[in-house]
C-alpha cells in the first residue's frame, strides 16, 4: 500500500528516495564511540538524523516538482505543434 502511494508520481518518488538516502547516510556517520563516551551524544545524533531526513525529503520534493514541471512543459509544447 505504501509503495503504491509513494511511487505514484515523480514528486513522491524523489521525496521517498531522498528521505531514505538521508536516513542511510546519517545513520552511517553516527559515531559509535560517541554514544559510549558522551551521555547526550545518542540523543543529539538522533535529532540530526531527523533533521537530515527532513532536509532530504524537502530536496527530493523540489527535484520531483521540477521534473514534473519539465514533463508538463514538454508535453504542452508537443501538443501545440
Amino acid at each position: 500500500m505504501f509503495v503504491r502511494f509513494a511511487w505514484r508520481t515523480a514528486q513522491r518518488r524523489w521525496t521517498t528516495i531522498r528521505v531514505a538516502v538521508a536516513l542511510i547516510l546519517t545513520t552511517a556517520f553516527i559515531p559509535s564511540l560517541g554514544i559510549a563516551i558522551f551521555g547526550t551524544a545518542f540523543a543529539g545524533w538522533w535529532v540530526v538524523l531527523g533533521v537530515m531526513a527532513l532536509l532530504g525529503g524537502l530536496a527530493g520534493n523540489r527535484v520531483g516538482i521540477g521534473r514534473e514541471k519539465a514533463t508538463l512543459i514538454r508535453q504542452s509544447e508537443t501538443s501545440r505543434d
